[in-house]
């Protein structure tokens, strides 16, 4: 991977999240038009998690519109489980976001 354009180093492994899904299959994306075979992308639990909530809110012609991107998203990447160690690097993510003043999801 590059640098992203001076963005800082190369990631080792890039996770994405919910809202990111949730944008992606909205826009009407494919995940397979986003992440080239060689890139080092998962998921983790949580995001699981919250997009099955969203298929079990979702009713009629989009519950499973809806059902088959989530189907299609955990045939594409990686889970990750979201242990003890995880949430520890989780929250020091958070509080370094936070401190920075940069809102997780803000890209500028």
């Amino acid at each position: 991977m590059s640098d992203g354009g001076g963005r800082g180093s190369a990631l080792a492994r890039l996770i994405l999240d919910t809202r990111f899904l949730v944008d992606t299959e909205r826009l009407g994306g494919a995940l397979d038009d986003l992440i080239a075979d060689d890139d080092d992308v998962t998921i983790s639990a949580v995001t699981v998690a919250e997009l099955l909530v969203g298929v079990e809110l979702a009713d009629g012609r989009r519950r499973a519109r809806r059902e088959q991107y989530v189907a299609d998203v955990l045939a594409t990447l990686a889970v990750e489980a979201y242990d003890t160690a995880v949430a520890r690097a989780h929250a020091s993510l958070l509080a370094w976001a936070r401190r920075s003043g940069r809102p997780r999801g803000r890209t500028t």
